[in-house]
C-alpha cells in the first residue's frame, strides 16, 4: 500500500489541530511536529496557516459536493432524491462544522471564499434533477433554472440556524424533515402527494 500524500497528510493534521485549539494557537512548527515532518516539508506545500485551512476546508466541501453527487446519481424517486440531497448537504455541513471545534464561528464564512466551484455544481445538480422531474411531469415548475438557484440560496440562508440547532428548536428532526418536504415539493409544484405532517 502506498505511503498517504504528504500534502494530504498536512492538510489533515492542521485540520485536528485548528478544530482542537484554534488557528490562532497553532504555528507551523506545530504541524510540522504534529506531522513528524520538517518545517521546510511543510513550507514546501503551504505558505501560511491560513492555507493549510483553506485547503482542509476545501477538502471538507469536496466530501460534501461527493455525497451529493452520489444521491444525485441514485435510483431514488426524483421527488425522494431533491430531499435527501438538501439534508444530505445540511447534516454533512453540521458534522464538519461541529468537528472542526474552535473554527465553528469563522467555518461558514471561511468556506465562502472558497466555495465558488461547490455552488457551482449544487445549482447544476439541483437544476438537473429538478429539469428531469418536470420532464416527467414529477414537477410543474416554469424554470428549473430558478427554481435550482432558489434553492441553493435557501439552503445557504439556512445553513448557520441548521448547524446551530435553530431550525429544529422545539421540533424533533422528523417533524423538520416532512416540513422541509412539504416546503419543497409544494414549490417546485409537485404532482403527487405530499406527506403530511
Amino acid at each position: 500500500m502506498a505511503a498517504p500524500d504528504t500534502k494530504e497528510v498536512l492538510i489533515k493534521v492542521a485540520r485536528k489541530l485548528f478544530a482542537k485549539h484554534g488557528i490562532g494557537n497553532i504555528t507551523m512548527n506545530d504541524i510540522a511536529q504534529a506531522a513528524e515532518k520538517s518545517r521546510r516539508t511543510v513550507y514546501t506545500y503551504f505558505q501560511s496557516k491560513e492555507e493549510l485551512l483553506e485547503a482542509s476546508i476545501e477538502m471538507e466541501v469536496k466530501k460534501i459536493s461527493a455525497a451529493m453527487t452520489k444521491v444525485a446519481v441514485s435510483d431514488l424517486p426524483i421527488d425522494k432524491k431533491i430531499i435527501k440531497l438538501i439534508f444530505v448537504r445540511l447534516r454533512m455541513t453540521r458534522s464538519i462544522v461541529r468537528r472542526n471545534g474552535c473554527l465553528h464561528s469563522d467555518y461558514i464564512v471561511i468556506v465562502e471564499h472558497i466555495r465558488k466551484s461547490f455552488d457551482s455544481k449544487e445549482i447544476a445538480l439541483f437544476r438537473h434533477i429538478i429539469a428531469e422531474g418536470k420532464q416527467r411531469g414529477i414537477f410543474k415548475t416554469e424554470s428549473p433554472d430558478l427554481a435550482a438557484r432558489f434553492l441553493h440560496f435557501c439552503l445557504k440562508g439556512i445553513e448557520i440556524p441548521f448547524v446551530n440547532g435553530i431550525v429544529s428548536k422545539n421540533n424533533d428532526e422528523k417533524f423538520v424533515y416532512h416540513f422541509t418536504e412539504n416546503v419543497i415539493l409544494g414549490a417546485l409544484g409537485y404532482t403527487g402527494t405530499i406527506n403530511s405532517i
